[in-house]
């Protein structure tokens, strides 16, 4: 790689906006350089790319720990928020003595994790945040409000299906309120137009 493509790789990496993203590895790096801002936008190609990498992760670990660790505990679920293991059993994480123990899963069976399940289990946790700020984002760059993401919290599997909807479409220029910087938040049209002119054209 020569100097001006390190340079236009770094650059497509780190840029705040909406990225029209060709290649998974910059999607991927995107998704942990940018995943803790919830401001800005999130491109179509960009996204989707994020859910393509985390389906084909997710399922290879949770083969490995099939094969190897113990079996029945995971499952693979998939919906806007991310391709994740989702536990089958509840975890006890913290042990709190009397008052019981604080752990992660909803499964009506406490266990402790293994090892195999620290591999699936830590992972998933840690993407928590990364996984949260792309749907907004996403959302951002299609002209709506981060709280949509309540739709999966409370309306569950139809949410899902909403909000799946939702970031399957194009962008919009109006989206560009939600970048940071001295227009954003203004939806008048010089607000929207300024943006439009240098990071919402022709990105899907």
């Amino acid at each position: 790689m020569g100097d001006s493509e390190a340079v236009n790789f770094r650059r497509s990496v780190l840029e705040q906006g909406p990225a029209d993203v060709t290649n998974p590895v910059v999607a991927w790096l995107r998704f942990w350089t940018q995943g803790w801002r919830f401001h800005g936008r999130a491109s179509r190609s960009e996204f989707w790319w994020v859910i393509a990498l985390e389906l084909a992760l997710a399922g290879v670990a949770l083969w490995v720990v099939g094969v190897h660790g113990t079996g029945g505990r995971w499952e693979l679920y998939v919906d806007p928020f991310g391709a994740v293991p989702s536990p089958q059993v509840s975890f006890d994480l913290v042990d709190r003595g009397r008052d019981g123990s604080f752990g992660w899963g909803a499964g009506n069976r406490e266990v402790w994790p293994d090892g195999w399940d620290l591999v699936l289990l830590v992972p998933t946790i840690l993407t928590i945040v990364p996984r949260w700020s792309l749907l907004v984002r996403r959302l951002h760059d299609r002209d709506h409000g981060g709280l949509w993401i309540l739709l999966l919290v409370f309306t569950g599997p139809l949410g899902a299906v909403v909000l799946g909807v939702m970031v399957a479409r194009s962008s919009r220029p109006g989206g560009a309120r939600f970048d940071r910087g001295l227009f954003a938040g203004g939806r008048g049209p010089e607000a929207t137009g300024r943006h439009m002119s240098s990071s919402t054209t022709g990105v899907a």
